[in-house]
């Protein structure tokens, strides 16, 4: 059935144009297709909480340029948490490293660390409670090269696999490449994998049963094959890698570039686009990252949905009755990061306070038009990413959030020609595109729209998997609770 998105306002309501598998709770997951999955960073360390990341009072993945709090560049985070759940909280206070986050309500607002089994298990259960199928969890090149790094995820994983199991959450690992792009710098990848395989004894589903699995082998997945730049592997630096891991007994899911059938754009060219197009002919599944790529303004009655159709019907292409691909269609609430980055979205009114989600509705659309081209794989990016405001976990409302302003000196923010940023007490002199008071850059942190619960994007999520499995007809109209 041929399905064409009416964004004119009114509501169109239908069938689901393709039949997906069905996952009953408490089987194994034997296959990607008909899951909900979203990206996992697990990435946040607090002082105290036992990681050696954050030993001396550092803060991992909430601070920026050394320290954590309240003013542009002085945190990464553009979100806030919903700390109502969890068990261990971590309340930022004045420190060499810290300054207190004030509340609307004066008291010093408080974080969760991704170290404590605690949190993790917290948020296995609300992927069940709202029904989201599982996670991808994100590992990093760059930190499994060192040691104290390497030891968070570590640390991490074990609590996600024990959740995995407790909850009945598919779970499969997902390794960024980004940064590492020869061979020699990616062969980490290689022993870590295969010492996974063996910790968690991948191969036997009676150990850990909910690991996802494809073409009848555990699933790994390799994000950032053939997105152009220096940052990223060529695909044949990473042809060689994944033959490796397919010898160790995985099957393999790539994370490629939203243009990875022209060979334009965000793709690479010529002969390494030939190189990239083979590897995801041959590969289990794969997904084409879009955050960043298009907003509600860009999306919705735009090019993007034939592209998404086009992209499917390819990726069909590639099944056979012996091996099939699973095309993973990528979908993200919204996405800021100011804090880290204020030159992203400066002046733009609508990203000042809830990140450009329009209420859900950017969210709910992307699922809408993606079902209704017959996508049969879905990945959220990302589950806990509050650095680029892409999370879909419990956050706080846009009333409730903490004040962002620095309580010394206003300061200037600079934004040099070449792209970087700098703090300076006086204004500074030098070639910069821009230099302003930090205070006037007005850069705040974002919030749930005041009126919806925190957990209204897990619930959306929820909602758009009965649509995804056909359990509730087709509809473009954002739902109400």
């Amino acid at each position: 059935m041929k399905i064409t998105p009416d964004y004119s306002g009114e509501t169109e309501v239908t069938t689901r144009p393709v039949t997906i598998p069905i996952h009953k709770d408490g089987e194994p997951y034997d296959t990607y297709k008909g899951l909900v999955m979203a990206g996992y960073q697990g990435w946040f360390g607090t002082p105290g909480d036992g990681s050696q990341l954050t030993a001396g009072g550092a803060w991992y993945h909430y601070q920026l340029n050394g320290q954590f709090g309240p003013g542009v560049l002085r945190n990464s985070i553009d979100f806030w948490p919903d700390m109502r759940e969890y068990q261990k909280k971590y309340t930022v206070e004045k420190t060499t490293k810290s300054a207190p986050f004030i509340l609307p309500d004066g008291s010093h607002a408080a974080v969760f660390s991704s170290y404590d089994e605690e949190t993790v298990m917290l948020h296995f259960k609300w992927m069940q409670d709202y029904g989201l199928d599982g996670v991808w969890m994100q590992r990093f090149v760059s930190e499994i090269r060192n040691a104290k790094n390497k030891d968070h995820f570590d640390k991490v994983l074990r609590s996600a696999m024990k959740a995995s199991n407790q909850y009945g959450r598919a779970i499969a690992v997902m390794y960024d490449m980004s940064g590492w792009t020869t061979e020699e710098a990616l062969e980490p990848i290689v022993e870590d994998a295969a010492a996974l395989m063996e910790e968690y004894r991948l191969k036997d589903r009676s150990v850990q049963k909910f690991y996802l699995h494809e073409n009848g082998k555990p699933m790994l997945g390799l994000w950032g094959v053939g997105l152009v730049g220096n940052r990223h592997p060529r695909p044949s630096v990473v042809k060689p890698l994944i033959e490796k891991l397919r010898q160790q007994g995985w099957s393999i899911f790539l994370g490629v570039p939203a243009y990875w059938r022209d060979g334009t754009n965000d793709c690479v060219s010529g002969t390494e686009h030939y190189v990239l197009l083979n590897l995801v002919s041959k590969s289990d599944g794969f997904f084409p990252w879009m955050a960043g790529r298009y907003d509600a303004s860009s999306f919705t009655g735009s090019s993007w949905q034939k592209r998404i159709e086009e992209d499917i019907k390819k990726a069909n292409g590639y099944s056979t009755a012996s091996h099939t691909v699973s095309y993973a269609a990528h979908i993200f609430p919204g996405f800021c990061d100011r804090n880290m980055y204020p030159d992203h979205f400066r002046g733009a009114a609508d990203a000042t306070r809830t990140g450009f989600r329009k209420g859900g509705k950017f969210y709910w659309d992307q699922f809408y038009s993606n079902i209704s081209a017959g996508v049969e794989s879905i990945y959220i990016g990302m589950f806990d990413e509050m650095d680029e405001g892409t999370a879909i976990f419990k956050q706080l409302n846009v009333s409730n959030v903490p004040s962002n302003t620095y309580a010394g000196s206003d300061y200037w923010v600079g934004f040099t020609s070449s792209g970087g940023y700098t703090m300076s007490p006086t204004k500074p002199s030098g070639n910069f595109v821009w230099c302003e008071k930090a205070g006037d850059l007005d850069v705040v942190f974002q919030g749930i729209d005041d009126g919806k619960d925190t957990d209204w994007y897990l619930w959306l999520t929820g909602q758009a998997r009965k649509m995804f499995r056909g359990e509730a007809p087709l509809n473009q109209r954002l739902p109400s609770r």
